[in-house]
C-alpha cells in the first residue's frame, strides 16, 4: 500500500510540476514504511527520486524538546510546581515532550504569563 501511495504521488507531481521530487510525510510506522520501500527498491524510490519527511508530530516533538533543553536548570519547572500548575514530575516530563499535548499547553500557559506580565510594565 506504501509503494502505491509512492507511486502514485510521483504521478501526481510529475503532471502537476514536471521535475520536481515528491515529498511525502508520515509518522512514526507510515515514515518506517516508507524508508523500508526506499531501501528495498532503491531504483524506482531512491532518495533522488522522492523525499520521505518525518510528520508533523515528530517535528513538534523535536520542537518541544528542544525548548526543554533550553528550559533545564531555568526554574521554569520549580516555577510550574510552585504556581500548582504541574507536579513536580509531570512539570520535568514537560522538558523532554513525553505528553506532546500537555507539553505544549504548558508552554502555551507559561508563553500567555509572559505576555500578560509584559503588557503591565
Amino acid at each position: 500500500m506504501m509503494r502505491h501511495s509512492m507511486n502514485k504521488a510521483k504521478q501526481c507531481v510529475q503532471i502537476l510540476n514536471s521535475g520536481q521530487i515528491p515529498v511525502i510525510t508520515g509518522d512514526q510506522p507510515l515514515y518506517a514504511l516508507a524508508k523500508s520501500v526506499q531501501w528495498n527498491w532503491a531504483n524506482r524510490f531512491s532518495e533522488e527520486q522522492i523525499e520521505v519527511l518525518f510528520g508533523d508530530l515528530h517535528i513538534e516533538i523535536a520542537a518541544l524538546r528542544t525548548i526543554g533543553d533550553w528550559l533545564e536548570n531555568s526554574g521554569w519547572t520549580s516555577a510550574l510546581s510552585q504556581a500548582n500548575i504541574a507536579s513536580s514530575g509531570t512539570a520535568d516530563s514537560f522538558l523532554r515532550a513525553s505528553h506532546v499535548s500537555r507539553t505544549r499547553h504548558a508552554h502555551e500557559v507559561t508563553a500567555r504569563a509572559l505576555y500578560i506580565i509584559i503588557q503591565l510594565s
